[in-house]
């Protein structure tokens, strides 16, 4: 259950009773509007203030209680605050929708302070006749829902269901948070053990996004299990990213290699062009082997599969990473898909496989200035290259401990390594996800590994 930060209220006033500046006065004229929240049409009382619609925020709680965006208003007559609270599970009683509405009056600017989940938004208010009212679009963000004109329809329409609009690369990046990458639909045993248990769990851990990595042909038999997987987290509120191995074509970059790859993205889009826009596609899991050594075939790969994912996806998130397994000192050399349309990402790694006691490139013992130095300086790479392209970054794939390679840190030593790791990450905006799901969680039993809660708590919190 959502905990709410109000306490419990056992009653709501009908009118938030809200100071005004009584001069300047601005005239305005009142007129049932017609708004469609996800397809269900009500008629809401509105003013329009110099050519734009103004709604009470009880109208809207009123109308949109049975959404994903429900909310909470209230009036604080201590501070002289609005209070919205999207946590609530509290309904307003819409009571304003039974105001009489005036053909003509006047409205004056609202000074009253507005508080959403704890922090202060000042979205333009006025008051008429003892009601408050604010422009609708002025709440979207506030209130996370989608609205948009419908010039067909002559009304309003909000969508409140999440990933139902296409949503921006910044946005994006700040959505994704701390993630994990899964083995779900890679290995056998990811896919026998694979049940929806596992994707609560990983929503009740605080895990918000997974890389969902793939391997085997996009077939009947691969969806099967895929289709599940994807609509289980977004059921609990994890977004999913499909990442495809490729190893073929890392192997030998060849012509008829890099068809085989477009012909795989080209049967997952079509698949998924109907999904919510919260999947994202990352085009292939590091690069290596031969490849490394052909930047430019890497480059023509990611321009001829974006090319045929925007034949079904034109505004889906697409991922691209440079060579060397996504190092991001090679950022530099990745050229933008012609077709990317502003919906591109770029995936950079480091500790992809932990740190090491012994390897100065990612030297790890006590934390000393320099090896964290290792650290803070591919996070500025990173983010020089984002503010030269404007195009966000995310980290695929970082671990805690080096587990592929004898296993040689204590919990203890790999608490202090991630503490480090997710507070530069978290400084710098950067979501990331961490290598990998079978390290922390057992599969077969649907319970995480007790010996790496402690780790898992400092990762996630």
């Amino acid at each position: 259950m959502r905990k709410s930060i109000l306490p419990l209220l056992m009653t709501v006033c009908i009118a938030l009773p809200i100071c005004a500046h009584a001069e300047d006065s601005t005239e305005c004229f009142g007129k049932m509007q017609s708004i469609a929240v996800d397809g269900n049409v009500y008629n809401v009382p509105s003013y329009n203030i110099e050519g734009y619609n103004y709604y009470s925020l009880r109208d809207i709680s009123y109308i949109t209680k049975d959404t994903e965006a429900d909310f909470l208003v209230v009036w604080d007559e201590m501070s002289r605050t609005v209070i919205i609270d999207t946590l609530s599970d509290g309904v307003n009683s819409g009571i304003d929708m039974n105001v009489s509405l005036k053909e003509k009056a006047y409205a004056v600017s609202s000074d009253a302070h507005v508080s959403a989940d704890g922090k202060f938004v000042f979205p333009k208010a006025y008051n008429i006749d003892g009601y408050t009212y604010f422009k609708l679009r002025d709440l979207t963000d506030i209130l996370g829902f989608d609205a948009e004109w419908s010039e067909a329809e002559r009304r309003t329409e909000i969508n409140t269901i999440k990933g139902s609009m296409p949503i921006l690369p910044k946005e994006y990046q700040k959505m994704l948070g701390r993630g994990m990458d899964v083995d779900w639909s890679k290995t056998k045993a990811g896919k026998e053990y694979y049940n929806e248990r596992t994707a609560e769990d990983f929503a009740a851990a605080g895990i918000s996004h997974v890389r969902i990595r793939i391997a085997d042909d996009a077939d009947e038999e691969l969806f099967r299990g895929l289709d599940g997987q994807i609509d289980d987290c977004l059921k609990n509120g994890i977004i999913p990213i499909i990442a495809y191995q490729a190893d073929d074509f890392k192997n030998d970059p060849s012509d008829k290699n890099m068809k085989k790859v477009i012909k795989w993205w080209k049967n997952v889009a079509e698949r998924y062009k109907d999904k919510s826009y919260l999947l994202a596609f990352d085009l292939i899991i590091e690069a290596t082997d031969e490849l490394n050594k052909q930047p430019d075939k890497l480059n023509e790969l990611y321009e001829k599969t974006v090319s045929e994912i925007r034949k079904t996806n034109p505004e889906r998130i697409i991922i691209i990473s440079p060579r060397l397994r996504s190092d991001a000192y090679y950022l530099n050399e990745l050229e933008i898909p012609s077709d990317g349309n502003g919906y591109i990402m770029a995936e950079w790694h480091f500790y992809a496989a932990g740190p090491s006691k012994t390897n100065e490139r990612k030297l790890w013992t006590t934390g000393t200035l320099q090896e964290k130095k290792l650290i803070t300086d591919k996070i500025d790479e990173a983010l020089e290259w984002q503010e030269k392209t404007g195009i966000p970054t995310w980290v695929g794939a970082w671990m805690p401990g080096n587990y592929n390679d004898g296993n040689d840190y204590t919990i203890e030593e790999q608490i202090e390594f991630a503490s480090f790791m997710t507070e530069s990450l978290e400084r710098a905006g950067i979501p990331y996800a961490v290598n990998s799901d079978t390290k922390f969680y057992n599969r077969e039993t649907n319970e995480w590994y007790e010996e790496m809660i402690p780790l898992r708590n400092i990762i996630y919190s």
